[in-house]
């Protein structure tokens, strides 16, 4: 007697398990047209695209340097120009640019580029270049993401 009613008590609790699963699993299965927390964007995303008309992103620099602590370098780089006739002209002109960027950056010393005089520092330093070489009314150098790693 026992036995049966503990029997009988077993099966009804692993019912009562089976049935508490099929539940939860449909409810956590219900589609109602929301997203769990994970799935949602934020309203205030970081954007890296410039309303500037004159600015010119260049493609992200991965290049080795020349330095003590660090050899590789990565960097997000915007050029804002003076005029927007400039900006046509580079873009027409662009891949010669970005290689002039990549050996400027390659033979150069990086030492201290590490510091915020050293980040001033390389960005006269190309806007001169940029100038120089290729005749462009350059305004600033935007750095918009810059990595060190030895």
């Amino acid at each position: 007697m026992f036995n049966e009613r503990l029997l009988k008590l077993s099966l009804g609790f692993i019912f009562l398990l089976i049935l508490l699963g099929f539940i939860t699993i449909n409810y956590m299965l219900k589609d109602d047209g929301t997203q769990s927390s994970y799935e949602k964007t934020p309203s205030t995303q970081a954007n890296n695209v410039s309303k500037n008309a004159k600015e010119l992103s260049l493609d992200t620099i991965f290049i080795n340097i020349k330095a003590q602590k660090y050899k590789i370098l990565k960097a997000d780089i915007a050029l804002v120009l003076k005029n927007n006739a400039t900006k046509k002209e580079l873009q027409a002109n662009m891949d010669n640019v970005r290689n002039a960027v990549l050996q400027y950056l390659s033979t150069m010393d990086a030492n201290g580029l590490e510091t915020l005089n050293g980040k001033d520092r390389l960005k006269e330093e190309l806007i001169e270049m940029l100038e120089n070489t290729f005749g462009y009314e350059i305004e600033t150098i935007y750095i918009k993401n810059f990595i060190l790693s030895p």
